[in-house]
């Protein structure tokens, strides 16, 4: 029986440069050559629980407290100074390149727990997974794998010292890693469907993935290895990439972590496996080829590579687009010399540096927590006021954002005996707040209360669907509410997005192919099923001696002037659309909705509607930007500040006539 070889295995940077090859490969997109490339993460989960428990092992003989300071200290030094630098230059260029929108205190969330290895916490709290569009559009996504690592370098020393000073005595200690392994992978075969972001993103089920790797190690990394062994290993490392292959072109996001994480944790483990095992004899085709120069260069870059790929790529999805050949060919490039500039000028250095802040454990932590904290204010500031640095016309938040801005211009105040006393209640989706700069103003200009309830995504009568179901406790808590606090004859406003959004559709084809298409989504099925949740609604308010108030759909775009209005993004191919829409085809995109309404109308005399349209459209090309270029959209749907100021006359005089025709009630 011989003994293992060497500590350092040159093919194990082989094989995380696979891994933040499959990544970034999955990532760009390009031809959709890995649609499992994922899965590159879960083979670092594995390798860094090999490496690290192989790490502890050399310092087995160290007291359990210098154990521990050694360890958090080599950690720090390795993990955090490329990280804080790519969080810190990511606020800078988010805050300089990226409007604020609807995702923008998700993203600022995610970066500011990155600083302290929780992002993955804050991701999970989200109603997104992962793999949907929007995630897109953050650059601090893949921030989530370090979480989980860290998290389980909270616990993993000190389970793994347990076995250190006990594996000879105690058949127990042997069995504490696998039976916590096999805990959290059941953790993980449950919440694959009851709570997928949590088996995603939390540490309970991924502590499988780094514990596999670990077990391996107390399994082969300390003893000889059998001449059987030796032989079979080549053939393990070359069953191990097939079924790492299986993993990164077959991978189900909807099935992920379990049970398709398995397949790439068992072939990175057979891998691991297949190296370790070869010792100091001559290595097979597969193994050659991971320690050739090159491939272990991108090995030892990998963490660097890790870190910059992705907000690269977001940064190039704001701005000049992700979609162009060209700038696929740059990317990696561009990626490359980041990552290197980063390995060779701050990973490197401070890593191997002897000054005593980098030997002396309790001055690594004191200077690592100080760094820490002081580049995480930093970045909250700029979170805070990112106009400070904007270079995107959306600087201009008074004119962009439907805030609640007090107004900077003088306005005159109504006093009319109609007014008084009266309330505003307003419900519905993400399009309320785009109306909060208005009601701001009504309340101001009318002397009225304005009583606002919204929840992004919960629509209120859309007249294109029934409403969401998954909403349907926020909205009955509003409408009691409302019916607790409401007098008769007020009035509840419903504003939600009433037209099938244009975006991401063909609109190479034109304009009446993209209106023919979300036609066609409007079925009759679903239309009946928005006049029976629109008639539920209504009769409830109208029987409550309420005025009910709805906003008829308004233009929407195939572009979205916040993306779309600067010289650093005016090119990205998501704005090729541009921001016009013949009105001809928006009227015949929403005759179906104006004809429910009508049909409502009939039915309930509590009903008023006020249509925005001829105002934001009063030609027969609609456009983003009024006639002064400044835009009434904030993006392909929602309003801008301004477009709220040109609306809010008509929507007061609007208000006014209602009340003025219904006397306030005396009980």
């Amino acid at each position: 029986m011989s003994q293992l070889a060497s500590t350092y295995k040159p093919a194990i940077d082989g094989l995380r440069a696979i891994a933040v090859i499959s990544v970034i490969v999955f990532h760009l997109d390009m031809f959709s050559l890995l649609p499992g490339g994922f899965t590159g993460v879960d083979m670092f989960f594995v390798i860094s629980g090999y490496v690290i428990s192989q790490s502890l092992w050399e310092r087995r003989d160290l007291t359990f407290g210098r154990y521990l300071a050694d360890f958090y200290r080599r950690r720090l030094l390795r993990i955090m100074p490329a990280l804080l630098t790519v969080l810190s230059v990511s606020f800078v260029l988010g805050a300089m390149f990226m409007p604020q929108f609807w995702l923008s205190e998700l993203i600022d969330n995610t970066g500011l727990a990155a600083f302290f290895g929780l992002s993955n916490v804050v991701l999970a709290w989200n109603t997104d997974t992962y793999f949907s569009p929007s995630a897109e559009l953050n650059p601090y996504l893949h921030t989530w794998s370090l979480g989980v690592e860290e998290q389980f370098y909270v616990i993993f020393p000190a389970l793994f010292f347990v076995w250190l000073r006990y594996r000879q005595r105690s058949a127990v200690v042997w069995a504490l890693l696998p039976l916590m392994a096999m805990a959290s992978l059941i953790v993980s075969a449950f919440e694959v469907d009851a709570a997928p972001l949590s088996a995603f993103y939390l540490l309970p089920g991924r502590f499988w993935e780094l514990a596999a790797g670990a077990i391996l190690f107390q399994v082969v990394g300390i003893r000889g290895v059998t001449p059987g062994l030796n032989r079979l290993a080549p053939a393990m490392l070359g069953g191990g990439l097939g079924l790492m292959f299986v993993g990164c072109l077959y991978a189900a996001p909807k099935q992920f972590p379990f049970p398709w994480a398995m397949v790439t944790v068992a072939g990175s483990l057979l891998m691991i496996a297949g190296i370790v095992l070869r010792g100091d004899c001559a290595p097979g085709v597969v193994q050659r080829v991971l320690q050739l120069p090159q491939v272990t260069y991108i090995g030892r870059l990998s963490y660097s590579l890790y870190l910059w790929h992705w907000p690269v790529a977001v940064f190039l999805r704001w701005t000049v687009g992700l979609e162009s050949l060209a700038v696929q060919l740059v990317y990696p490039v561009l990626v490359f010399a980041l990552a290197a500039t980063s390995y060779h000028c701050i990973e490197t250095p401070i890593r191997s540096g002897r000054s005593a802040m980098q030997r002396k454990a309790w001055l690594t932590f004191a200077s690592g927590l100080g760094a820490t904290c002081l580049m995480a204010l930093c970045a909250q500031w700029v979170a805070l006021n990112p106009a400070a640095l904007s270079l995107s016309q959306t600087r201009d938040t008074y004119t962009w954002y439907a805030y609640k801005h007090y107004p900077q211009e003088d306005f005159a105040t109504f006093d009319d005996p109609a007014l008084a006393g009266r309330q505003l209640f307003v419900m519905g989706d993400s399009h309320t707040a785009a109306y909060r700069t208005l009601l701001k103003l009504v309340s101001l200009k009318l002397g009225i209360t304005v009583v606002e309830y919204e929840k992004g995504g919960c629509s209120v009568v859309s007249l294109i669907g029934p409403d969401p179901a998954p909403c349907a406790a926020a909205r009955e808590a509003q409408l009691q509410e409302i019916e607790a606090r409401a007098k008769p004859g007020d009035v509840v406003f419903l504003a939600s997005l009433r037209m099938p959004e244009l975006a991401g559709r063909r609109w190479q084809e034109g304009e009446a192919v993209l209106v023919d298409e979300a036609l066609g989504e409007l079925t009759a099925e679903r239309l009946n099923a928005a006049r029976i949740d629109a008639d539920r609604l209504l009769s409830r308010l109208q029987k409550a001696r309420l005025n009910i108030l709805i906003d008829a759909p308004k233009p929407l775009f195939k572009a979205a002037p916040n993306r779309c209005s600067d010289s650093f993004n005016r090119m990205n191919p998501v704005c090729a659309p541009g921001l016009t829409m013949a009105r001809e085809q928006l009227e015949r995109l929403r005759a179906p909705q104006m004809g429910v309404l009508l049909a409502l109308q009939s039915r309930y005399p509590a009903l008023h509607v006020w249509d925005p349209l001829p105002l934001l459209c009063p030609g027969r090309i609609c456009s983003a930007y009024d006639a002064n270029g400044k835009p009434l959209f904030f993006d392909s749907n929602h309003l801008s500040g301004h477009g709220n100021r040109v609306l809010e006359p008509s929507f007061s005089a609007t208000l006014l006539k209602i009340w003025r025709a219904t006397p306030p009630v005396t009980e």
